[in-house]
């Protein structure tokens, strides 16, 4: 069964059945899942600075390693408060240089691009029009709290967070993303820029 017009289910014919199957699979068997913060633009000193207004007593980001590090400084509420503001004001701030050139490589290469961020669904429209404003490639967008029920049906994951990519590792799932201080010592194939990225996922997955 399709969804239709108005949501409703229409019948397809066998042959229909299995062309959307087959679709289906073609997605799953390309699916890369690109994270946005800290892999398509440079969160964390926009982030840390907003933090600092709340408390300027605030490390910077490569001493967060855990969520009992930020509760030392602020309540967790507030931390998502101030990294929420943030998300929805997403179009005044740029990419990395190489974004719009890492995901046309990855269209062109044949993969189907989910971007999945840890973000409120509030979020979606500043997102998409940042990513359409930067004319960056992509199949679809994930906003949740938790992308790991994307990778069982994916291939890789670009993600600059050490328990993203380990969760992606025990799904059987290769793992990359650019490196920062706060994995430089996770033991994952982390790069200097997207182009990198790029390269290593196709000396990988082809």
């Amino acid at each position: 069964m399709e969804m239709g017009r108005g949501n409703r289910p229409v019948a397809l014919t066998g042959l229909e059945e299995q062309a959307v199957h087959v679709e289906r699979s073609k997605k799953r068997r390309r699916r890369i899942i690109v994270d946005i913060d800290n892999t398509l633009w440079h969160l964390a000193p926009e982030l840390w600075e907003a933090l600092k207004k709340v408390n300027p007593e605030m490390p910077p980001p490569a001493e967060w390693d855990s969520r009992k590090s930020i509760e030392r400084f602020m309540p967790i509420k507030e931390f998502f408060r101030v990294l929420k503001d943030i998300h929805m004001r997403q179009e005044i701030y740029l990419p990395f240089p190489d974004a719009e050139y890492f995901l046309q490589g990855l269209k062109e290469r044949g993969f189907y691009i989910v971007i999945a961020s840890h973000r409120s669904p509030d979020t979606y429209e500043p997102t998409l029009n940042w990513m359409k404003k930067h004319r960056l490639a992509h199949d679809q967008i994930h906003l949740s709290y938790d992308k790991s029920v994307l990778f069982s049906d994916s291939l890789a994951l670009v993600d600059d967070s050490p328990v993203n990519l380990s969760k992606a590792l025990e799904t059987g799932i290769l793992g990359t993303g650019l490196l920062f201080p706060w994995n430089e010592n996770s033991g994952f194939p982390l790069f200097k820029t997207l182009s990198e990225v790029l390269r290593y996922l196709e000396s990988k997955l082809g």
